[in-house]
């Protein structure tokens, strides 16, 4: 059972009340090729979480963030090809705005709380209705004071 599973790690990046989202390069057979999403990627074998975030997230945009606390954790799949997959969505703040799309992304922007819907790929807006965890941290940024 164990090799029916991959591990996730994805990053809600905020800094002065935007989040970082990222758009993937164009890719028919990867599930959100053209997407915007949030930022992260697979943990490699013997591969701390948080390590694997901070990894990730420096190799799609170049930023280096500080890892507070684990948002969500869930099992999910894409599709039937996909493996099953354990995702792990943490709140990061970005020590800079200064984020380039890298890696295999197209592009990156940051975005405020109420545009997020609008942006993100339809599993990605499902999740921030549908979990009770992302939808209040979602409602927290939205009180949160712009800067």
């Amino acid at each position: 059972m164990r090799d029916k599973f991959r591990v996730v790690v994805k990053a809600w990046i905020t800094r002065k009340n935007k989040t970082l989202i990222g758009k993937k390069e164009e890719d028919p057979d990867h599930p959100i090729g053209g997407q915007w999403h949030f930022l992260g990627g697979h943990v490699e074998h013997g591969e701390d979480l948080k390590e694997a975030l901070l990894r990730e997230v420096k190799e799609e945009t170049g930023l280096e963030v500080n890892v507070h606390q684990l948002i969500d954790a869930q099992t999910y799949t894409h599709g039937e090809k996909e493996k099953n997959s354990i995702q792990f969505l943490y709140h990061c703040e970005a020590k800079t705005s200064d984020a380039e799309a890298q890696d295999d992304l197209a592009d990156v922007q940051w975005l405020m709380p109420d545009e997020l819907k609008d942006e993100l790929v339809g599993f990605e807006v499902e999740r921030l209705e549908n979990r009770e965890e992302q939808s209040k941290f979602l409602e927290k940024l939205k009180k949160m004071p712009s800067i």
